[in-house]
């Protein structure tokens, strides 16, 4: 089986974990240029990416990927004319998927990672089993068009939710206004609740800037969602704050791992 190097690659910085962990400002985003890169720091392992974008169903392409302007990439067929052995992955279903990990649990659980940074989404674990979709699209609730309708987003439509709920069009300090504040809690608790209520999970982690900065709007919301789950059975609700990002990357190589093993009949 392969080694792998676990990378982060976001807008700004690619990120590498292992033992040689570091990283790379990125001032040429353009795929070629990343994939040199990414040849230069695996020495020899294959590379399993957390990529903040949308996948083709089978994972193979980049359908979009907005922080870099990408459009229909066929990244992992790119780095094989390299040499360069690559696992894709959406970058919340790694880190759901290193969440889920850090359980240490050996029973099957189910999580809800809820993101709230640039954008607004989930990544579900059920019963031990990470959830994708068909499209590949599994908890993108982010793009319901709950938003402000006269506001872009950047997959390209008007109105999605995440043009309120996410940081890439919103000043930080907006949680300083009590009504902004609110309209955030109202409306991120009215989209997840019934996610929640439907899958019933174990766990719900918040993930991202927005939540990981402020605890007190963390726990706002969850009294917010509490508000909102079927008193009878929801009475201990709780959402917690994630141990950290690098959770990604363990998830990343991880899911690796697996489809490797299924490639290979194991």
């Amino acid at each position: 089986m392969n080694d792998w190097l676990g990378v982060d690659l976001g807008g700004t910085w690619l990120r590498w974990g292992g033992a040689s962990s570091g990283r790379l400002r990125l001032e040429d985003r353009s795929p070629e240029a990343i994939l040199d890169h990414l040849i230069t720091v695996s020495e020899g392992r294959g590379v399993a990416v957390s990529f903040a974008g949308w996948l083709c169903p089978e994972g193979r392409r980049v359908m979009q990927g907005p922080n870099l302007g990408w459009v229909d990439v066929p990244f992992v067929e790119m780095a094989a004319a390299r040499g360069l052995n690559c696992h894709l992955e959406n970058d919340l279903d790694a880190r759901a998927w290193g969440e889920y990990m850090a359980l240490e649990t050996t029973e099957p659980r189910s999580l809800i990672a809820l993101n709230a940074g640039s954008g607004f989404a989930l990544g579900l674990v059920v019963q031990g089993q990470l959830v994708r979709g068909v499209h590949h699209r599994a908890g993108e609730v982010g793009h319901m068009p709950l938003g402000p309708a006269d506001r872009r987003c950047g997959c390209g439509d008007l109105g999605c939710a995440e043009t309120l709920l996410g940081g890439a069009q919103n000043a930080p300090d907006r949680f300083d206004d009590p009504s902004q504040r609110q309209a955030w809690l109202d409306l991120a608790a009215r989209i997840v609740a019934p996610v929640i209520a439907a899958l019933d999970p174990h766990h719900v982690v918040g993930v991202g800037g927005i939540l990981a900065h402020r605890p007190d709007l963390l726990r706002d919301l969850e009294q917010e969602i509490k508000g909102l789950l079927p008193r009878r059975w929801f009475d201990d609700f709780s959402l917690r704050v994630s141990v950290g990002e690098s959770l990604a990357l363990a998830g990343v190589v991880d899911l690796a791992r697996h489809s490797e093993a299924l490639r290979n009949g194991n």
